[in-house]
C-alpha cells in the first residue's frame, strides 16, 4: 500500500484511452475501512497477477473521484454519493461491482446517550457532509422522527474516521457516524453503540467499485480481468479466514484479535455476498439518501451490469 500525493491543481483531464501493455492498472481505495478488505486480498494474494492484470492498489484520501476523472487512477473504490454526484453531473462513471448492499456504520455517542430520543439537541458528527455516513445517518434521523439541524446538529469533522472518534471520545461532538474497526475502538474506550445501522437492513451501496465509461469501452478485457480477480477475492475471504485476517491487520493497522476477528464477522462474513454484482435495491437506497439531488434518477443508469454477467455466464 503506498499514498499517491498530488495537488489538485495538477489533475487535468487525461485520455481514458487504451491502456499500454506495460502500464500498470491503478486503483485507488479512499478510506482505511474493513469494507476495502476484498481489494487488499486480491492484491496481496496476487489474485490480479493469476488473471495477468499488473495492478497498483492506491490509498487517496478526498479526491479519488477527481483522480479517476483525470486518469490517475483507472478504478475506485471511493464514496457511493461521489461516484453517483459526479454522474448526475455528466461525468462517464460506471459502478461495476459491489460486495456489500446494506449501510454498515455505527452511530457511537458518549455512555450517557442510551437511546435515539435523547440526541435531540445534540451534535452529531460524520467524516464529511454529504457522504455515505451523513446519508445514512439522515436516513436514520427519518426513521426517529427527528429533524437535521433543528433537533440534532449535524457537525462535517475533519480528518477520517480515526479523528471522528477522537472527537467522540473527547466530547467535542456526542456521537459519530463510525466503521469498523474504529466504532469497535471506541466502544473499548467506553462509548457507546447506539445503534448498529446494518441492524435496520437499509439497501445501500456500500462498496462499489466503478471505473470510467470510456475506459470500458476500449479496455473491456482489462476491466474483465480485474473484476474475475475481484469477485475471486470474496471466495478467499470465506474461505480463508487465517489469511484475510492477517491481510486485515495490516492494512487498518489494528493487532487486537478481538477487533480484528470482529471485523471479519462484518465485512468477511455477515454483509459479504457470495456475488460482486451490484444490486439496483441498494443504489436505489443510495438515491433515496440524496433525496432532491437525484431528482427520480433511474437507478440503472449509474451501473454496468454487463461486465458480471459476462463472467458469470461464463461458470
Amino acid at each position: 500500500m503506498r499514498a499517491l500525493l498530488f495537488p489538485l491543481a495538477l489533475i487535468a483531464a487525461l485520455s481514458a484511452g487504451k491502456m499500454s501493455a506495460a502500464a500498470p492498472v491503478r486503483i485507488a481505495y479512499s478510506s482505511i475501512s474493513g469494507a476495502m478488505l476484498p481489494l487488499w486480498v486480491a492484491k496481496d494474494r496476487k489474485l490480479f497477477d493469476k488473471h495477468g492484470v499488473d495492478v497498483e492498489v492506491t490509498y487517496i484520501r478526498g479526491v479519488a473521484i477527481e483522480a479517476l476523472l483525470a486518469g490517475e487512477v483507472q478504478f475506485v473504490r471511493a464514496s457511493p454519493p461521489s461516484v453517483v454526484r459526479s454522474s448526475l453531473r455528466g461525468a462517464d462513471l460506471a459502478i461495476i461491482a459491489n460486495t456489500v448492499n446494506v449501510a454498515v456504520f455505527s452511530l457511537m455517542t458518549r455512555p450517557e446517550i442510551a437511546r435515539p430520543e435523547e440526541l435531540r439537541g445534540r451534535k452529531i458528527g460524520v467524516t464529511n457532509l454529504g457522504d455515505s455516513p451523513d446519508l445514512v445517518l439522515s436516513l436514520l434521523l427519518e426513521r426517529w422522527g427527528l429533524q437535521r439541524n433543528k433537533d440534532v446538529t449535524v457537525l462535517g469533522i475533519r480528518g477520517g474516521m480515526p479523528e471522528l472518534l477522537v472527537s467522540v471520545v473527547k466530547g467535542f461532538v456526542d456521537g459519530g457516524m463510525i466503521s469498523a474497526p474504529n466504532n469497535l475502538r471506541g466502544i473499548k474506550l467506553g462509548l457507546r453503540e447506539l445503534v448498529d445501522a446494518a441492524d435496520y437492513g437499509i439497501p445501500y451501496v456500500n462498496s462499489p467499485l466503478s471505473t470510467r465509461r470510456t475506459f470500458i469501452k476500449s479496455n473491456r478485457d482489462t476491466v474483465l480481468r480485474v473484476l474475475r480477480a475481484y469477485q475471486e477475492s470474496v471466495e478467499e475471504i470465506r474461505n480463508d479466514k487465517n489469511a484475510a485476517l492477517k491481510i486485515l491487520a495490516r492494512y487498518v493497522r489494528v493487532d487486537d484479535p478481538a477487533i480484528l476477528n470482529e471485523v471479519y464477522k462484518i465485512y468477511g462474513e455477515r454483509h459479504l455476498p457470495k456475488t460482486i454484482k451490484v444490486d439496483l435495491e441498494g443504489v436505489k437506497g443510495l438515491l433515496k439518501g440524496l433525496g432532491s439531488e437525484a431528482g427520480g434518477a433511474n437507478p440503472g443508469n449509474f451501473v454496468d451490469g454487463s461486465l458480471v454477467q459476462e463472467i458469470e455466464n461464463e461458470g
